[in-house]
């Protein structure tokens, strides 16, 4: 395995405090180390597509677009406007979906041309990440979605087992117990993801756990309001 050569720059999470959905990923990328936001990139593409493929009516709000990444800059006359949508759309995230990652800072090998590679497990592990992570765990927070292998060893502490076998499914009364103690966190509701690169094998799977999630976040169909605010 690579051993990661980290950059300087913090990527913090991305939610407001009382938004009820945590999604913990692995680790910022190129894109997000640019921009200071978690899932910005193509990832974030993909959880712009599947939140509104899975009806959560505050994505819908959001005007339906071609989710703009760093390569399309060059020649694309609509970049712009793309990009605006995508501001939208992101403030709207930050209201209902707090977006963090089990390591906040690009991780990037030592030697080779390679963009990205895996944080260190013990970096995951560490005091100040497992601090990080517990100040993001908010009291609203009630619905967690752990995306990737090392996002569950971060809200675990602990090596995930078949991961790809996991994947979709939601977590049981121990595992979540486990979480909460560990991040000092209140969730009622978690589910294993997979890493949100991953979401498109397993598609009426994936849609069918989201729907889930915005039951149990209380997202209504009046302007994606939530319950439990009445915003």
């Amino acid at each position: 395995m690579a051993v990661p050569r980290y950059s300087d720059r913090v990527v913090p999470a991305h939610g407001e405090a009382d938004a009820p959905v945590m999604l913990v990923n692995e680790a910022p990328g190129p894109d997000e180390d640019r921009a200071g936001i978690p899932c910005v990139g193509r990832q974030g593409g993909v959880i712009y597509r599947e939140a509104r493929e899975s009806g959560w009516p505050w994505a819908l709000e959001a005007p339906a677009f071609s989710w703009p990444i760093l390569d399309d800059a060059k020649g694309d006359p609509d970049y712009a406007a793309r990009l605006r949508a995508k501001a939208g759309f992101l403030a709207l995230r930050a209201r209902h979906v707090c977006v963090t990652n089990a390591f906040d800072r690009w991780p990037r090998p030592e030697s080779g041309d390679k963009a990205f590679c895996e944080p260190a497990a013990g970096d995951v592990l560490s005091g100040a990440n497992l601090a990080r992570m517990r100040g993001e765990a908010t009291p609203a927070r009630r619905v967690l979605l752990v995306c990737g292998r090392l996002a569950w060893l971060a809200c675990t502490g602990e090596a995930i087992e078949r991961p790809a076998a996991r994947e979709n499914d939601r977590l049981s009364a121990g595992e979540l117990a486990t979480i909460n103690e560990r991040l000092a966190a209140r969730f009622t509701h978690a589910w294993y993801m997979g890493h949100t690169r991953r979401w498109s094998a397993h598609l009426g799977e994936t849609r069918a756990v989201l729907r889930e999630v915005a039951a149990a976040a209380g997202w209504t169909a009046a302007g994606g309001a939530r319950k439990a605010s009445g915003r």
